[in-house]
């Protein structure tokens, strides 16, 4: 009898179905203009986002963060849809709380200073067919101070009748004034060290982060897992002057002419660290 039940229930869902597709018309969707409106931020799928702008004076305008909404027909995306974005310092506190919580050594991030800045727009309006909108940070980058690590929270205050997607409803951005020399590099040269079996080649990627205007900070040889650092000043002849910023103690840098390449847009480098034992480095490091 259970048998027969089962193969009868099963029956009559199968004629449930065919009835229920036979009310919607040929080639409509049946979840068209079903289920909730969103919003989101594109950025806030990032748990950090970097925000560089080229180390001018004057207010520039960078893209800083993209509202999308997501919605269920072309009837609900012709309709007007309000946005409220709020400054918003806590995702700040949060993310360096988290971050001093796995490394102690770890320089928080500082607020940027509502004084030097703006967004473009807070409360912003998408009219109809606006499945996109760009919110912009405009700021004198020059009115940063040099060596503080700045980041800029937003998040979405109110979006009416659209709910705020999960995990998207806010975006946190390092923000970096950019010098020339600041990008994405890579190093190939060469660590001889006191033993020699430690010695080895280097060829790895660096990234060159700005510190002023004729500064840039990056790893050490290839010792960025142990804390090991350096400042790349390049002056007004080219010649470049390393400085150490980690541990190591002073450098010897005097092995040759250090030198900055505009040309290939390269550094060209021979330093040593512990005084005691010499680990020097040899190592060309080219923007990509």
């Amino acid at each position: 009898m259970k048998n027969k039940i089962n193969k009868y229930s099963l029956a009559l869902l199968a004629i449930m179905a065919s009835a229920f597709i036979a009310c919607e018309p040929e080639g409509s969707d049946a979840l068209l203009g079903k289920g909730s409106n969103f919003v989101r931020l594109i950025e806030g799928a990032n748990e950090l986002n970097i925000l560089g702008v080229d180390l001018k004076p004057g207010d520039v305008a960078a893209p800083l963060v993209e509202i999308v909404r997501d919605v269920n027909s072309n009837a609900e995306l012709s309709k007007t849809a309000s946005v409220s974005l709020k400054v918003d310092d806590k995702l700040i506190a949060d993310y360096n709380a988290a971050q001093l919580a796995e490394d102690p050594d770890f320089e928080p991030f500082v607020a940027l200073p509502a004084s030097i800045y703006k967004l473009s727009e807070t409360a912003v309006q998408m009219a109809s067919g606006d499945f996109n909108k760009v919110v912009n940070l405009i700021f004198d980058p020059t009115k940063m101070t040099s060596g503080v690590k700045y980041a800029l929270g937003v998040s979405i205050d109110n979006a009416g009748e659209y709910k705020t997607r999960s995990g998207q409803g806010s975006a946190l951005f390092q923000v970096i004034a950019k010098n020339k020399y600041h990008g994405k590099y890579y190093s190939e040269g060469y660590f001889t060290h006191p033993v020699a079996a430690s010695s080895r080649a280097i060829g790895r990627n660096k990234d060159l982060i700005t510190v002023n205007e004729n500064t840039v900070s990056t790893e050490l040889g290839d010792l960025a897992g142990a804390g090991y650092a350096m400042n790349l000043t390049v002056n007004a002849d080219n010649s470049v002057t390393i400085t150490n910023i980690g541990p190591g103690g002073d450098l010897k840098t005097d092995y040759q002419k250090n030198f900055y390449d505009p040309a290939t847009k390269s550094f060209n480098l021979k330093y040593s660290y512990n005084a005691a034992a010499p680990r020097i480095i040899n190592e060309i490091i080219t923007m990509q």
